[in-house]
């Protein structure tokens, strides 16, 4: 069990982008509970999770544009020389 949730919370925090919005979203919610009007707890977790989805669409968004700019050598091996 234990094995398993630090699996899922490896995938999902594996990115730095993913890393970095998921603790700025949870200090803002824990910071300013005011903009909800609820409890620090459940505006930090609202606030985290907006904080995860907009890292993870920043890590999509930069390796879809450096995936076509490093394009790799294609090299035919042709014998012992």
């Amino acid at each position: 069990m234990t094995r398993n949730l630090l699996v899922l919370i490896l995938t999902l925090f594996q990115d730095n982008y993913v890393r970095l919005g998921t603790l700025t979203g949870a200090l803002v919610g824990f910071w300013s509970p005011e903009i909800l009007h609820g409890e620090a707890g459940t505006n930090a977790f609202i606030y985290g999770f907006i904080g995860w989805g907009i890292g993870a669409y920043l890590a999509n968004y930069k390796a879809e544009n450096t995936q076509f700019k490093q394009k790799k050598k294609f090299r035919v091996f042709q014998g012992g020389r």
